[in-house]
């Protein structure tokens, strides 16, 4: 693909097969937070709910910056995210 031009000659090909356990591990956490919900009805339930499980994630490691602290914070990031009324 570098050669063909499709990518910059700066990115490096690395064929670890370790390299992909970050990405895993990631989804190892969301995964055992919606086992519980035994399933989705459709693919728009899905993605909201797993839009709301990344957001609340999002918020507890300190990966987004909230316009106030606390509860309030968190509602108005929601309102944001998903078109909530609060």
């Amino acid at each position: 693909m570098k050669r063909d031009g499709y990518l910059a000659h700066h990115v490096e090909h690395r064929t670890s097969k370790y390299l992909n356990n970050v990405i895993e591990a990631d989804y190892g956490a969301i995964g055992r937070v919606i086992r519980p919900t035994r399933g989705f009805q459709n693919m728009n339930m899905a993605g909201t709910t797993s839009k709301g499980f990344e957001m609340m994630r999002m918020i507890r490691r300190g990966h987004c910056i909230l316009t106030q602290p606390g509860a309030a914070g968190e509602v108005r990031l929601a309102d944001k995210l998903f078109g909530l009324a609060a």
